[in-house]
């Protein structure tokens, strides 16, 4: 067997097809291998007696893109319950609970595989064992590994997500229509926070979640999923492996690796549109000099309702381009003429892009290393 430095100056182990299945098979990790004319090349990091199996490569990888899809489908939810100050709409509640139901339910498959018996060729065995759609049962089989237990408040939300995959994701397509999404949630917010964060309208007979449940919704969900992810990680950590590792940058990161208080996912929420209200005021009130800002500065506004604006910006501050927005806009480009409405669409085309260059850029730049 010999060393080689292949693409990128990282060493691989060299080495033919029919030595490397006599080098232990059942350790071949099948996606690091490349295999041309009979020479196999190793990652070196993977030399004898240090090679994954196969079990040991589907918890590493597998179940570390299961964590990543859960933390993203948490983050739907909380974005979800906040396209709208005052949570009231049917459609936004249900695809809260839908959301917040397959991330926990993904999270909690996650902790069975990092903690059930079998071996690698029992995956597929041991997978059906658990595809069910019950939160509760799933909790209990991840008791029998784990003496951490719940709070009253994350067994209820539990409950309520188990209740609305079972009986409210498909109840529109009966005619008895018995499951309420919005009574779901308000009931639960009533019983296990106060009756007080559910309020009624003022202008009209309907009531709505207040900012204050929101904050307690997204606690309890983020203290529950974090309490899975550490049982996950405690795991790894025994196994030798890195399944927790989580994208920069990504929903899951913002979700599992949250520091604010109480693990609140409504803080992530509040977190971000602060930062954006900043981006809006610098961009508004800033007089720095770049080519990307002059270049926006230079274009000339559209004639919008200076009204409106409040408005829009609620909206978009709640992750929702206002329909009344998009509406003006077309009305205004509706008298335009066509060859200045498609030169209009080329210019402001760049806002929003990464890839764009402005030469003056590059003067400034050497403007300030002269």
């Amino acid at each position: 067997m010999k060393k080689a430095a292949l693409t990128g100056g990282r060493n691989r182990y060299v080495l033919f097809w029919e030595e490397l299945l006599e080098w232990q098979p059942s350790f071949l990790l099948l996606n690091s291998l490349k295999i041309k004319d009979r020479i196999v090349t190793v990652p070196i990091s993977y030399r004898r007696g240090n090679v994954l199996t196969e079990l040991e490569y589907f918890k590493n990888f597998n179940i570390g893109k299961e964590i990543d899809l859960a933390g993203t489908f948490a983050y739907n939810a909380l974005s979800i319950l906040n396209t709208t100050q005052d949570v009231y709409l049917n459609d936004q509640i249900f695809m809260f609970l839908y959301n917040a139901s397959v991330s926990v339910e993904r999270m909690q498959k996650c902790v069975l595989f990092m903690y059930g018996s079998y071996n690698g060729s029992e995956i597929e065995q041991f997978a059906e064992t658990i595809k069910i759609h019950d939160h509760q049962n799933l909790q209990c089989k991840i008791n029998s590994h784990t003496k951490k237990k719940l709070s009253e408040e994350q067994n209820a939300l539990l409950i309520l997500l188990r209740n609305f995959y079972a009986d409210g994701r498909y109840s529109n397509y009966s005619t008895d229509n018995a499951y309420d999404y919005k009574s779901a949630l308000e009931n639960f917010v009533k019983h296990y926070y106060d009756a007080s964060m559910v309020k009624t309208h003022f202008f009209r007979d309907d009531t709505y979640i207040s900012e204050e449940a929101k904050e307690r919704i997204g606690r309890t969900l983020g203290k529950l999923l974090c309490y899975y992810y550490d049982l996950i990680k405690e795991k790894a950590h025994e196994l030798n492996l890195y399944t927790y590792e989580l994208r920069d940058g990504s929903p899951a990161e913002r979700v599992f690796l949250n520091t604010f208080p109480k693990n609140s996912l409504q803080a992530i929420n509040a977190s971000e549109r602060n930062a954006l209200a900043e981006l809006i005021v610098y961009l508004i009130t800033n007089k720095a000099s770049t080519g990307y800002l002059n270049y926006v500065r230079g274009l000339e506004p559209l004639d919008l309702d200076p009204h409106l604006v409040p408005e829009y910006l609620a909206d978009i501050m709640n992750r929702q381009i206002p329909q009344s927005l998009v509406d003006e806009v077309e009305s205004i480009y509706e008298n335009m003429p066509h060859k200045q409405v498609a030169d209009r669409k080329g210019s402001i085309s760049i806002i929003g892009e990464t890839h764009v260059y402005f030469p003056e850029d590059d003067e400034d730049e050497e403007d300030s290393l002269n």
